[in-house]
């Protein structure tokens, strides 16, 4: 069903915006983390055979951009951020909710820069990598140019974060680190636990996610 209102983005688009802004509120408000998450949300599609967009999938320095929900979220965010919600609610069988989970996940536990590096990775952005350098603008990404290797990529990262694992993990930000801790384990942090995420999110020699669990003891340890 289409919400009548002056928007370009697409009902699957506008879904799909909405759920990220219902699940992970920070990350939406993120433009780059929104457009990673319609991404790999679109590429996953495509590459286990569903049903996938790329019209208006662009080449920028950051990596790809759907120009549509760009322009509505830059130019008329008010309208976009009222919309999505409702989007969402009214088609919610447009969604894949187990590769809405993998996507939002990932635009939770990684930074911008990170998320832009595995883009930059991946052919469809790549192939057109020295158009992009060169100042070229609207670049067309397209979807012929999403190959092997990067299917193999982003399956290995989907395997590795499954909709099991995600449910069964909380993700802990401090000072632009993720922190991920089973549940199990949140329940024995106590107060003065939880300002040991400060003191690791200060330690440049961790690599973002960092995965913690607690001991028997309560001593908080990095796996």
């Amino acid at each position: 069903m289409e919400v009548n209102v002056m928007l370009f983005s697409n009902t699957r688009k506008r879904v799909m915006s909405g759920w990220l802004k219902m699940h992970h509120r920070q990350e939406f408000g993120s433009a780059l983390k929104l457009q990673k998450f319609l991404f790999f949300y679109e590429a996953l599609s495509k590459i286990e055979n569903e049903n996938s967009d790329f019209r208006t999938l662009k080449g920028y320095v950051n990596g790809p951009v759907f120009s549509d929900v760009y322009g509505d979220y830059t130019y008329r965010y008010d309208e976009f951020a009222d919309n999505i919600e409702d989007a969402y609610e009214l088609n919610p069988q447009i969604l894949n909710e187990d590769r809405a989970k993998f996507s939002g996940f990932l635009v939770n536990i990684l930074n911008e820069g990170e998320l832009s590096d595995i883009t930059h990775e991946l052919n469809i952005w790549s192939v057109k990598k020295e158009q992009i350098d060169r100042g070229v603008k609207h670049i067309p990404l397209v979807e012929e140019d999403l190959n092997e290797n990067d299917a193999d990529l982003l399956l290995s990262l989907k395997e590795m974060y499954s909709t099991e694992y995600i449910d069964s993990v909380k993700v802990i930000e401090v000072s632009g680190k993720s922190f991920i801790i089973k549940h199990s384990d949140v329940e024995k942090l106590t107060t003065e636990q939880e300002s040991v995420f400060i003191t690791l999110a200060d330690d440049d020699s961790l690599e973002n996610p960092v995965y913690v669990s607690v001991s028997e003891d309560g001593v908080v340890l990095v796996d």
